[in-house]
């Protein structure tokens, strides 16, 4: 039993050290269509099949489509990327690293591609809860970064609606 749960901790452990990779990667890192593509296949090769994973996964598909100029190839692989966000999201719906993927995706692409749909949502989401990214295992650079962009995204308040009585 302590060997497989020693195995258990290597995992993650391996697990971790990579989304680590990963993140630094995505954050810190100006990409040409080469690099990209380096990056979804390091993502694609890890294994790992987890909702985090496949939101940087859909992070990486968006920046090959953003070097595509076939726009019938480009709108097919915005597809392919708002199926995976939603996938990760429905996954792991108060997980506010893979919210912030997905809005600041959806923030990058012309509205009138109709992939914006979850902006308001996502951007409230984070904003209500951006005090909480402090408390992520997030590289304090990543953090302070998604922490700024966040402050400088003005979205209008989403409606809420109340019950009638």
């Amino acid at each position: 039993m302590l060997l497989l749960s020693l195995g258990f901790t290597r995992a993650q452990s391996k697990s971790s050290l990579l989304l680590q990779e990963v993140r630094k990667e995505l954050f810190y890192s100006t990409f040409d269509l080469e690099k990209v593509t380096k990056f979804y296949q390091k993502i694609v090769e890890s294994g790992e099949a987890n909702a985090t994973f496949t939101a940087y996964q859909a992070a990486a598909k968006a920046l090959i489509a953003k070097h595509t100029w076939n726009p019938l190839t480009k709108v097919s692989s915005l597809k392919n990327v708002e199926e995976l966000l939603k996938s990760a999201v429905n996954e792991e719906k108060d997980n506010l690293e893979i919210r912030f993927l997905r809005f600041y995706i959806q923030n990058s692409i012309p509205s009138y591609l109709g992939f914006s749909k979850n902006l308001k949502e996502d951007g409230n989401i984070l904003k209500k809860n951006i005090a909480r990214l402090s408390q992520m295992n997030l590289d304090q650079g990543i953090s302070d970064y998604i922490v700024a962009y966040i402050n400088s995204i003005d979205l209008p308040k989403m409606e809420v609606s109340t019950p009638r009585h």
